[in-house]
């Protein structure tokens, strides 16, 4: 495996001099996530010849920070730069830091995704390690758009920790509410998936209900569900309790040991646990890899005269047990309407936005491929889907792979099956189309496997697996294609094919999980911004959107489901307006078979084409 992180090139200086050498060391200037991984690296003690360290100079920014690097990691460690990369390798189609395992044709991209695969690298040779990766391995294994826990790790903590490396340039700096948010759920009494088969571990008891548990006679038997959280996580030490420790040691060296104990007791009393429970291996190789240096201001502690009015704000209630809510975030008087004469009125606005709203009938008359050619493994029975599902999921690919495949007629095309879950779409793709590359991009590692297990079986040649979220995945691409990715991620898939200038064949799904977030906001398109639709009104009709059940059913509100693929016309529109804005030709179509899923609107967009 290839492991990449960047570095920074010291300014005006070639690029290799920006290592010093200091006996067996050497200082080497890297942004934050770099260090992480370099520290986790060195405290798993990964085996240097399967993971070979890959550094890819990039432009400095102002939170860099020197780390040591062994002589010996230098030996096997390879160094490009960003602008001429000496390798073609596709980890470098992503945001770093990122894992390429060649064997299996596979990147891995995102800081969690990255500690997952070198501490399953660590385990696989350490098995007794296996707790590191939490209950039935599930540790950090869901994407920062779906948990609290790894957005918190991934990108919170990050936040916060480069925050306090630049603390005190300002007069109005304010401690990072980061802080505040992890004392506040170390205070939170422990959860636990088997916390029943726990508590009879640990206090030697049999019981499995609460009831049973409150029912104890002695009160030594009694489990203190405050006192047994010690670790991030829970009861025992997971991967999360290392990256955090790691950031909030260079917390600690910025805000000082007395500063913790004394504003964050609960976040000191966790990291000597740590300590304790490794007899201090992470601390000393934080202290390693990442040493004091004499005038560095960046982890030099924050002088007392700037921390003696700062206040740590500590919320009563944050969780990172609780799961992630934030999604429509609407409050107030902007809470969703479901009332019909509301949704009528709104509807009514709509029809005052000067374009045409609706889709065609799709206009494929034979597919441009047999199914019966196509071997089981590229056929959505491959993907062990029930009897009851196989033929909608075939209607729902012809129209797909038909509108691919004629923008693919030259070949050479590279092509990409975002949100790709166990390949239906992308294998499919990849066996009739041998002169493309597709690349299958999912953030889901269960999903991803049962879709190497089929690329492997058909021995296809053409394909590439992506574990990321959409976010990291910068690559060059020709053809972007999804299937139902779920509410704002179409959005984002169309967002990576406008910045690539690539063709898109997008079938969205769930428009009522619509909301804005950094890189999307809504209305999409100028012209739907310019009208006196609300904000609250647009995610309405997204919702209402969501109300179309199969016409054939006896249960089904007919009119209600029609009002619905009418609403789901108008977001299309939306998003179709913004393509065109663009330069692009956009068609608005309906799967061939529409009633092989209520969500059957089909947007395929050709740059710089008509439509």
């Amino acid at each position: 495996m290839k492991l990449y992180v960047k570095y920074y090139r010291v300014a005006h200086e070639p690029a290799i001099s920006c290592l010093k050498e200091t006996g067996a060391l050497h200082l080497l200037d890297v942004p934050f996530e770099s260090y992480i991984v370099l520290a986790l690296y060195r405290y798993l003690e990964i085996n240097q010849s399967n993971v070979v360290v890959h550094f890819v100079q990039c432009k400095a920014t102002s939170n860099v920070l020197s780390v040591a690097v062994p002589s010996s990691i230098l030996d096997w460690s390879i160094f490009f730069p960003d602008d001429k990369p000496l390798s073609n390798d596709p980890a470098l189609f992503c945001q770093l830091p990122s894992i390429s395992i060649e064997r299996i044709d596979t990147i891995v991209s995102g800081l969690c995704g990255v500690c997952r695969r070198l501490t399953k690298e660590h385990v696989s040779v350490s098995p007794e390690s296996s707790g590191l990766l939490g209950f039935k391995g599930n540790t950090l294994v869901a994407p920062a758009d779906a948990s609290l826990w790894t957005k918190f790790c991934e990108i919170d903590m990050i936040r916060c920790v480069e925050d306090l490396l630049t603390f005190g340039a300002k007069d109005d700096c304010i401690l990072p509410f980061e802080l505040g948010q992890f004392e506040s759920h170390l205070l939170q009494p422990l959860k636990s998936h088997n916390i029943y088969k726990l508590i009879n571990m640990v206090n030697n008891v049999r019981i499995s209900s609460d009831e049973e548990h409150r029912k104890l006679v002695d009160v030594d038997q009694r489990f203190d569900f405050h006192a047994n959280h010690k670790f991030a996580e829970g009861y025992e030490k997971t991967l999360a309790d290392l990256i955090l420790f790691i950031c909030f040691d260079v917390v600690e060296r910025r805000l000082t040991k007395d500063f913790m104990r004394s504003k964050m007791s609960s976040i000191s009393e966790w990291m000597e646990r740590i300590a304790k429970h490794d007899d201090g291996k992470l601390a000393r190789v934080c202290k390693e890899v990442m040493p004091t240096v004499a005038n560095d201001s960046a982890l030099c502690a924050i002088p007392c005269s700037i921390l003696v009015a700062q206040q740590i704000i500590i919320p009563q209630e944050f969780s990172l047990y609780k799961s992630d809510t934030k999604k429509l975030n609407l409050k107030g008087d902007q809470i969703l309407t479901t009332n019909q004469a509301e949704v009528l009125e709104i509807l009514r606005k709509v029809s005052r936005i000067s374009t045409d709203i609706g889709s065609t009938v799709n206009d494929w008359e034979t597919n441009l491929f047999d199914w019966d050619a196509v071997p089981m493994d590229a056929r959505p029975e491959g993907g062990k889907l029930p009897p009851a599902r196989i033929l909608r999921k075939r209607h729902q690919l012809e129209s797909l792979v038909n509108e691919v495949m004629r923008l693919a007629n030259d070949g050479n095309k590279t092509i990409v099956d975002f949100c790709s879950g166990t390949g239906h779409l992308g294998i499919l793709l990849a066996y009739l189309l041998p002169r493309c590359t597709v690349y299958l991009l999912e953030n889901k590692e269960e999903s991803q496997q049962r879709a190497m297990e089929r690329v492997e079986r058909l021995a296809l040649r053409n394909v590439v697996f992506f574990q990321c979220n959409l976010d990291y995945f910068t690559a060059r691409f020709d053809i972007g294609v999804s299937l139902h990715a779920c509410g704002v991620a179409t959005d984002i898939v169309l967002e990576k094919c406008f910045a690539q200038r690539a063709h898109f064949v997008s079938c969205p799904c769930c428009y009522g999980k619509l909301y804005n977030i950094e890189q999307v906001t809504y209305p999409r398109s100028g012209l739907f911004q310019q009208s006196d639709l609300l904000l609250k009104e647009y995610f309405c009709i997204a919702h209402c959107a969501d109300q179309t059940h199969d016409l054939t059913s006896d249960r089904t509100n007919v009119a209600k489901a029609h009002q619905g693929f009418y609403c789901m016309d108008v977001i299309d529109r939306d998003r179709a307006l913004r393509a065109e804005e663009l330069g692009y030709g956009v068609l608005r179509k309906r799967l061939k078979d529409e009633s092989c899923t209520p969500k059957n609107r089909l947007l395929v967009g050709i740059y710089g084409g008509c439509a």
